[in-house]
């Protein structure tokens, strides 16, 4: 199993994952380009870093891992799995789509942004997902010590992101998981799911996590790792 954080982050958000995964899985963090420890690549990319986790897996020598993505990791992930469909076994979106919503407009905007006050649309935008002080102050910390170039780069990328066409002739097994902020009305989950692009999927299933908010792994962390592991020994 290998798990891949999402844009602005890095890979010690699954700490207190890690260890309940590890007792039934070899598993394994994945840190993108630009982030962490990890030095950044030139022209960063979702297909770029889908190129480097491909790197990652063959020098590690994981062979058809269970794929798990976190936001932008989850892009990084189904990106992977669509280009390798016989080299991963299931797929994990945690909070994650195969086609972004953003329109030309939207992304001129945000791009606006960064160049005007980078720190600050990131301490904003980061800050409002948790209502956990501790992690929300946290995740704003992380998301400032990514890279900058790296982080306007994919984030500017992801917009334009879409594999919902190509989900259609997929059989990969994928479960999504969705916070507050992908599933706001768990009532509605088919609906929004649609809406994001999984209405052409073969093999989906997905949990709803109410009252929890993007990070997932550091607000409930026990169910989080429950969901997965159930998921990853399905036959």
């Amino acid at each position: 199993m290998v798990l891949i954080h999402g844009l602005g982050s890095d890979a010690s958000v699954w700490k207190d994952v890690l260890p309940r995964l590890q007792l039934g899985f070899r598993v394994w963090t994945y840190e993108m380009p630009g982030h962490g420890r990890t030095p950044p690549i030139k022209d960063a990319t979702v297909a770029t870093v889908a190129a480097h986790l491909g790197q990652f897996l063959a020098a590690e020598g994981i062979h058809t891992p269970v794929l798990v993505g976190h936001g932008f990791g989850g892009m990084v992930a189904m990106t992977y799995a669509f280009d390798h469909p016989q080299e991963v076994r299931r797929l994990v979106m945690i909070d994650a789509a195969p086609r972004q919503a953003a329109t030309r407009e939207m992304k001129a905007q945000v791009a606006e942004q960064l160049s005007g006050n980078y720190d600050t649309y990131l301490a904003d935008y980061y800050g409002l997902l948790s209502k956990d002080e501790a992690i929300a102050d946290r995740v704003v910390d992380q998301a400032l010590r990514t890279e900058q170039i790296t982080f306007t780069q994919l984030l500017l990328n992801s917009f334009d992101f879409d594999l919902s066409d190509e989900l259609n002739d997929q059989d990969i097994p994928i479960l999504v998981i969705g916070s507050d902020s992908l599933l706001p009305d768990p009532n509605r989950a088919l609906e929004f799911l649609d809406a994001y692009g999984y209405s052409g999927a073969r093999t989906i299933s997905f949990k709803t996590m109410p009252g929890v908010g993007h990070f997932v792994m550091l607000e409930e962390p026990d169910y989080t790792a429950t969901v997965i592991a159930a998921f990853a020994l399905q036959k």
